[in-house]
């Protein structure tokens, strides 16, 4: 009987199988190591086996493939061409064998004698036994991404909040809370810091109120709404405000709908670093290694659904619509859920434009809005038992305020007033 060894293979994870599972100890028949860990190649290649079907399965074994005789090609679901792959192809695209290994003989032996002769006698198949034969497709790749487990949580998060329960987990289901911390597991890619001295930018069209800006209060007029006059954002619910920005002025602009019109623009400065979730970033979420013990199947699918799942978070909504408050739950949900994870932000592109936009959890500042609280209980003590959201100008300065003519591709104009604070 031949043996290999450890030295045969690159992988980390077949290494230490061969390493654990060996007797024996001498020459390596196939890149000729000596004084070596050596196991049996059936041994490691039922191993293997056990391996390739975490990921792969037989094509003809309800994968939802059908062959197409007239064309002699497997087609998916969806009419498309199937991919279909080689045991081989599956083993050198995942880099298993050493360079010094004659890998086409070792290759041959590992899945040879997989069946034994009475199993092979009662008409039993090992779709292994040929491994240039291209018969595996990965699991649930024909199906897609609807097919995978967080695909379906998603969709039943939305579906319960929107029409089952929106505030609490009831009758012991745990549906909110699960899915929400199973989104906060794939969320490390996100975290990112942003530095002092960042610029972010807000915008109003001008009206009567803000008309003259050498004599209104920035801070007032410029901030976050009153919580009593906070309306129902992307982000927020009604009545709970928090600070909206953009990263550059035309995305301001833009947010705001206020092409062919004119704006007051205030140039909000960061003085102190905050960590936010930034849904504008390309994220890559790898699976792991199919030998490895702890590799997660549902994880090949995971880019694809952040992908997804941060383009319906940030998706324009219908302008026709007056009461957004529908459309808005899963995201205001979603914020609220990071807030309590003490995240101080989210970052996500314009649904309108091609900059960026910010929520900062922070309101706006009482000390210039009399008014701020939705209770005026006329007690003036009563005031500091009640839980508040941290002020924005804990966190931001204003540097200018400005009036700008917005063009009507939506563009900065001239600016016809500016004042420095």
């Amino acid at each position: 009987m031949s043996y290999c060894c450890e030295e045969c293979f690159s992988n980390e994870a077949i290494k230490k199988f061969i390493q654990e599972n060996s007797s024996i100890v001498g020459e390596c028949e196939y890149c000729g190591s000596h004084n070596v860990s050596l196991i049996s190649p059936r041994t490691l290649g039922e191993y293997i086996c056990s391996c390739l079907e975490k990921a792969y399965e037989y094509i003809d074994e309800g994968t939802g493939a059908m062959y197409d005789s007239e064309d002699e090609m497997y087609l998916g679901p969806d009419g498309k061409e199937a991919t279909v792959y080689s045991v081989r192809e599956i083993l050198m695209e995942e880099e298993v064998f050493a360079d010094i290994t004659d890998s086409d003989a070792l290759l041959d032996e590992l899945f040879l004698g997989l069946l034994s002769y009475e199993e092979q006698k009662d008409g039993a198949y090992n779709p292994f036994y040929d491994i240039d034969i291209e018969c595996f497709v990965v699991k649930d790749d024909l199906y897609g991404l609807e097919a995978t487990q967080i695909y379906y949580n998603w969709e039943l998060f939305k579906h319960t909040i929107k029409h089952y329960n929106r505030f609490f987990d009831v009758d012991g289901l745990e549906i909110r809370n699960k899915c929400l911390e199973k989104i906060n597991t794939y969320l490390y890619d996100f975290i990112t810091d942003i530095d002092i001295g960042t610029i972010f930018y807000r915008a109003r069209e001008q009206d009567d109120s803000i008309k003259d800006i050498t004599g209104i209060d920035p801070y007032k007029e410029m901030g976050p709404a009153p919580y009593n006059k906070a309306k129902t954002n992307r982000m927020s619910p009604a009545g709970i405000s928090y600070l909206y920005v953009a990263g550059d002025k035309d995305t301001a602009f833009a947010e705001c709908r206020l092409n062919g019109k004119r704006a007051v623009v205030a140039e909000f400065k960061l003085k102190d670093s905050l960590q936010i979730i930034d849904f504008s970033r390309s994220s890559f979420y790898w699976a792991g290694s199919i030998f490895e013990d702890d590799y997660n199947h549902d994880g090949r699918w995971i880019s694809s659904f952040l992908k997804s799942f941060v383009n319906e978070i940030t998706m324009p909504v219908d302008d026709k619509v007056e009461d957004h408050s529908y459309d808005y739950v899963a995201t205001q949900v979603i914020a609220e859920y990071l807030r309590s994870k003490h995240y101080d932000g989210i970052c996500f592109k314009s649904s309108v434009s091609e900059g960026k936009s910010y929520v900062f959890f922070c309101g706006p500042d009482t000390e210039h809005i009399h008014d701020a609280y939705p209770y005026p209980f006329g007690d003036p003590y009563l005031s500091d038992m009640l839980p508040i959201l941290q002020s924005f100008t804990k966190c931001f300065d204003l540097n200018y305020i400005e009036v700008i003519d917005v063009l009507n591709d939506g563009k900065a104009g001239n600016v016809i007033e500016k004042r420095m604070l």
